[in-house]
């Protein structure tokens, strides 16, 4: 019977890390335990004189999602590389900084933020980029269950056999994200792979005069 992880990769459920800056990629088997990708509209509004509720003002929709997920070795090879993996992703949270410049030849200053790329399935993907969905990582966390256990390297280097991880990521989309007057989404089947129904008939005039 085929292990989870051979599995994974079969099926492509696979969970890709690749950093802007330096075009470094990790990628796990998806053990995902946790998903949620909440979207915020933002609104201005004024209150004038006579009128009960304020007149709204569109000014934005952000995105974030937060993920988790574990990390499972079923041998010490697996389980070195996984953390190996682990740590580079870690690295990819970093910025990419010059040389060392200035009169005491020890300063340096940052060239690239540590932006990231993040692609699984259909659910965190891209229409922009094969690499997955731009954006900055907020928050990363790292659990090790001790309970599973852990491999020993010669330097007495504790390697866990699982490990949980989640992140909170806020993507920063490069295609245009809202509709045509035709009621035609600008950006084709966002966010999830999945062609939308159609509308009916072209937006209503009469809005403009409400919501700007």
């Amino acid at each position: 019977m085929p292990f989870f992880d051979e599995i994974a990769k079969k099926a492509g459920q696979i969970i890709t890390f690749t950093s802007v800056a330096t075009g470094d990629e990790v990628s796990f088997p998806a053990f995902i335990t946790q998903f949620n990708d909440s979207y915020n509209v933002g609104w201005s509004g004024d209150t004038l004189f006579g009128r009960t509720d304020p007149v709204k003002h569109y000014t934005s929709t952000t995105r974030r999602i937060n993920a988790g997920f574990d990390i499972l070795a079923r041998n010490r090879e697996i389980a070195v590389n996984n953390f190996k993996n682990y740590g580079r992703l870690i690295q990819m949270l970093y910025p990419v900084f010059s040389e060392k410049v200035g009169p005491s030849g020890n300063s340096r200053t940052i060239k690239a933020a540590p932006l990231i790329r993040i692609k699984y399935a259909n659910y965190i993907k891209s229409s922009a980029s094969q690499s997955g969905l731009l954006g900055c990582i907020q928050g990363f966390s790292f659990q090790p269950d001790f309970a599973a256990g852990h491999f020993l390297t010669g330097e007495n280097d504790m390697i866990p056999v699982k490990y949980a991880a989640s992140i909170v990521f806020e993507p920063l989309h490069e295609t245009p994200l809202g509709s045509n007057m035709q009621g035609e989404f600008l950006t084709e089947n966002f966010p999830y792979n999945q062609e939308p129904g159609r509308r009916k008939s072209p937006m209503p005039g009469d809005l403009t005069n409400i919501l700007t």
